[in-house]
């Protein structure tokens, strides 16, 4: 089910993320706060291609298509659960690849 274009400020939900080899980036979904927003024009009409989050900022998601259609799926899997960094510091998830040669 599709949605309103978010606007900066709008409530949204965004899934969380794990890295195997940088988990101090870890991130933790639930409900985020649009920070910005990009969009381009198709067949005339502005569509909005990502949205950045306050909880999050650098990192910018996939709008059209993608999270707009999950939100419905997102919101009873998060709740009110807010979305935010969950950095996870151990060595063995943050020095690159473990066992493998370096260059």
């Amino acid at each position: 089910m599709a949605m309103a274009r978010p606007q900066v400020g709008d409530k949204i939900y965004v899934e969380g993320t794990i890295y195997l080899t940088h988990g101090a980036d870890d991130f933790q979904g639930g409900v985020c706060t649009v920070k910005a927003v990009q969009s381009h024009f198709e067949n005339g009409e502005e569509v909005v291609s990502s949205v950045e989050v306050g909880e999050d900022p650098g990192t910018w998601y996939t709008w059209s298509g993608t999270l707009e259609r999950r939100q419905e799926e997102l919101k009873k899997r998060y709740g009110e659960q807010k979305g935010g960094p969950r950095p996870d510091l151990r060595p063995e998830f943050n020095d690159s690849y473990e066992g493998w040669e370096k260059e």
